[in-house]
Parts: C-alpha cells; structure tokens; sequence
C-alpha cells in the first residue's frame, strides 16, 4: 500500500493552475470523482486520499493535523489553490495558513472553523453529540459509520443520488485511522487561523447539513469579512454530489474573479458517446476487427524482453490480446482496462482467469497510483482522446520508472479517403480526425516520457463495395464521435452521393481501399 496515495491528472491546457482536492473523514479521494472531468477543463487536479483512508498506508494518521500536513506537503504542487471538503477543508486552512506560498487561493466546502462547538463558535457541531458519536463508533465502527452517513444525507432533496454515489466508495476504512481522524477534527482550531490568511478564499455550505450548520455562514460572515460565502439550496453535507453542476460553477466562477482560470478548450470527441459506441459494439467486434486484432498482434512484438509487472492493458477491448499478454508476462499481475463498461463486461465474461483486476477508466483519467505499473499496452484505444498531453502524462504518472509502454495509434490519414468524399457531400464532419505526429510527440516530450522507438505501417483494406466499409466501423464501434457530424440520420440522397464520389478512389482490381495510418510506439519513463 502507498505511504501517501497521489494522482496528479493533467489539464486539458498546459497552462492550467493546480488544483488540490483534499476528501473529508471517513471518506478517500474517489469522493471527487465526478467532479474532476469537468474542473479538469481548467486545472491540473492533484487527488491524495490522507493518511490511513483510501489507498493511504493504514497506520500513517496521526492526532496532530500538523503530522498529516507535514506528510501531505512533499506530494503536493509547489503552488496550487487548495479545495478541501469538511476534514480535508480544515486541513487546507491549516496549509493556507502555515504555508502560504503554498497556497494561491482556498475553496472549503461543508467546512467548519471548529468542528465541535464552544460558547463562542455556536454554529458547529454539539459537544454533547460528538461525544456520543465517537463513543458509539468505538463501541461498534460499522453502525457509527451508517449513522454518519445518515447524517451526510440528512435532508438532502437529493439524497437518493448522493447515496447511490457513495455506494461507489468501495475502499474498505480502517478503524483505527477513523479514530484518529476523529480526534483530529476534535482539536482543530482554524478560527485565528482564517483571520489571517492572505489569498482569496471561498466558503461553500449546504443549506440543509446536519453536520456543519449553514448558520456556519453568517458566522464567517461576520467574523471574515474579507471571505466568500455561497449557501447551495436543498443539499446536505455533500453539496458537491448533490448539486455537481452548481458546485463547480461556483469554483469556475470565484476562480474567474480571482483571474485564475484557463480558458476552457473546445472538445470535439464526446467520451461518453465513445464509451456508449463501443459497449454496444462489444458483442459485434471481435467478427469485424480483422485489422485491429493484427495491428495488435504487432503490437505484441513491441514488448520489452524485461518484463515489468505490473502489465496494463490500456483500452483491452473485448480482451483479444489477454491471452498473448499472460503468455508473455507468465505469474505476473496483468490489469485490463478500458473506457466503455460494456466492452469490460464482455472481455471479462471472456478471459476471468486471465486478468487480475479489471478497470472501467479513462486513459485521460487514470484510477491509479503514481509509480504503480510496470508495463503498459494500449492497441488502438489513445487516438479516441482529445487531451493528448493528459494521456500522455498519465501514463508517465502511472508507471514506474524504467517502466514501458507500448502503443498502437492511427496517424490523420487514416481513412481519407472516407474523409475526402464525404467533402465533395457537405460541410459536416463525417470521419474522426486524429492528432498529427508532431502533436503526439510534442505531447510524450512534455510527459517526460522517451521515445525508444516509432514505426509507420500503411494498411490497406478492400471492399467490393461502400457498404462494407462502413457496416465494419459500425460494427467495431468506431462511428463518427466528432461534435461537428450531422444531426438526425443521413438521407439516402447524401449516402448515393458519397458513393459516388467514393467511386474516384476504386483500384486497377475493381475494388474500394481504405486506409490506415498505423504508428507504433514504445516509450520508457526514466528511472
């Protein structure tokens, strides 16, 4: 297990600020999960499950905050705003205040100044029921962490939402870290603290939450003039699962005022319609990859003669190539992963015994630790992503260094000549584009990651007529993802024009060629 599980995931602009988001008691950093996708369009994000939660060695929290701090700051960015929710936001005022060249700006959420309340801090938890709490927590751990998931969701308009997401919080919770961290939010005095911070800071509260009262709000109101308070309607102590969309508009929108937000990329692949495309594709793909299973079996060649477990199998599809890849690797752990859910269900129904874990996840977006893997595979899965520096510096992020991966992508010429007929049709965009070679270059330079070696293959394919060509993308799930296709179904007048023009591009044995741009890599991240 990790000292300090991190995950550092790259925004979709280079120069994007670091964003830290720090989870609360009883929780790890998956709590985020559904926010990161959209905050990743204008920052760096930097996820760490504390000391003795989540992925975090288990004995590691300590009483002191300024123990868990003082593990915290050596993985953190050098300068980043800080974005902590109940624990995780004390923690973060306690970084804002002891390290303030750490900190560029401060967003707590369901954060209180104390958590347990005094004669002159009302506006927190009684002491009487926090007592209480802690008692019948070491009495008996599970039915004190039921009660406060209770209390999490108490009053929430939208509790049944929040409580299907929590379900998704699989990591097991020690109990002696749940203890510590009890005694932690106990001691935590942020009051003289949040008197002096000097960067911006925004205060975010649910109305309706058991645990930090919203008339919290009006306390800091009056005692941090200088401070940002928002009150989200309707939610409890989990604003941001509750109201998701709310939530980040308002760290869009203090982030905006405080000049620090990147302007926000035009996306052009949809990666929920890719995951949609290929899951309903599962049960179709293997009979229509003929070329995707030898462009991986290819690819199988690439692999290093040292062999570096763990092996991830970044976009394993149907898991065609888990076989060939527990021959190579022999006992080690071999992971799979892929973004559509339905292609893991049905490669998983496949090959059970061949893999050891299985990973539903977006290479942009790795659930991952740092340092984690040994070896990485990925045939034909990296050119359905836009935010090739993300990619690539997950992949960087995720292996071990000395660790390799190698990788089969298409090149932009791939199928241009689908591409150039449908421009003789209309304006829309019919066929995906992929990234020039200097872009994906420009991109592993930037990870740190080094090219060992970069092969083009042209691969041709034939069909007697259209049809075929474009019942076999539909079949594998490769159908037009960009933002710029047409709306509605194409007309048949449209489908006999582009047959038409297809027509230019048939060959001296009477057939119509499609074209592949095939480019193979491997990299090595350096030790």
């Amino acid at each position: 297990m990790t000292a300090v599980y991190r995950e550092r995931l790259a925004s979709y602009t280079s120069g994007a600020a670091e964003l830290v988001l720090l989870h609360g008691w009883a929780s790890d950093s998956e709590i985020w999960r559904s926010s990161v996708p959209a905050l990743r369009r204008h920052f760096h994000v930097t996820l760490v499950d504390l000391p003795g939660f989540g992925r975090s060695a288990a004995c590691e929290f300590h009483r002191d905050p300024a123990l868990v701090i003082k593990q915290l700051l050596p993985i953190l960015p050098e300068s980043a705003i800080y974005c902590g929710w109940s624990l995780g936001g004390m923690l973060a005022t306690a970084i804002a205040a002891n390290h303030p060249e750490r900190v560029h700006a401060l967003v707590t959420v369901a954060s209180n100044a104390i958590f347990v309340a005094d004669e002159a801090w009302s506006a927190a938890m009684p002491a009487a029921d926090f007592f209480a709490f802690q008692a019948a927590l070491e009495k008996s751990p599970a039915k004190g962490l039921r009660r406060f998931n209770l209390l999490q969701l108490h009053s929430d308009e939208r509790a049944t939402t929040v409580q299907a997401q929590l379900r998704n919080q699989k990591t097991p919770l020690n109990d002696s870290a749940l203890a510590e961290g009890l005694y932690c939010l106990q001691s935590m005095d942020n009051r003289s603290a949040l008197s002096n911070l000097s960067c911006p800071v925004m205060h975010v509260f649910g109305a309706e939450d058991a645990l930090v009262p919203s008339a919290a709000a009006a306390m800091f109101a009056a005692q941090y003039p200088g401070h940002e308070c928002n009150i989200m309607s309707g939610c409890g102590h989990l604003p941001f699962l509750s109201s998701p969309d709310e939530f980040v508009s308002l760290v869009l929108a203090f982030a905006r005022k405080k000049g620090m937000l990147s302007e926000d990329k035009l996306h052009h692949l949809d990666k929920t319609d890719i995951g949609r495309s290929f899951s309903r594709a599962a049960a179709s793909y293997d009979d229509a990859a003929m070329l995707q299973r030898r462009i991986a079996d290819h690819l199988i060649n690439l692999l290093p003669k040292t062999k570096n477990a763990p092996l991830m199998d970044l976009g394993c599809g149907t898991g065609y190539s888990l076989p060939a890849l527990r021959e190579y690797l022999g006992e080690g752990e071999l992971l799979a992963a892929d973004l559509a859910p339905g292609m893991l269900v049905y490669a998983k129904d496949r090959h059970l015994n061949t893999a050891n874990g299985w990973l539903c996840g977006d290479a942009e977006d790795l659930p991952l630790a740092d340092n984690s893997v040994g070896l990485i595979f990925s045939s034909l899965a990296l050119q359905w992503c836009e935010n090739l520096p993300a990619v690539y510096a997950e992949i960087e992020r995720v292996l071990k260094p000395g660790g390799s991966a190698v990788i089969a992508t298409l090149g932009p010429d791939t199928l241009y000549e689908l591409r150039e007929s449908w421009r003789q049709v209309d304006a829309y965009a019919h066929v995906n584009e992929f990234s020039e070679r200097a872009e994906i270059q420009s991109a592993i330079q930037n990870s740190g990651l080094r090219v060992e070696e970069w092969q083009e293959h042209i691969e041709l394919m034939e069909y007697e007529q259209l049809s075929g060509l474009t019942r076999e993308l539909k079949n594998i799930g490769a159908h037009n993802v960009n933002s710029g296709r047409p709306n509605g179904l194409t007309s048949r007048e449209r489908i006999k024009a582009l047959a038409s023009s297809y027509e230019q591009f048939r060959g001296q044995r009477g057939l119509l060629p499609a074209t592949y741009q095939v480019w193979y890599l491997r990299c090595v991240k350096l030790g």
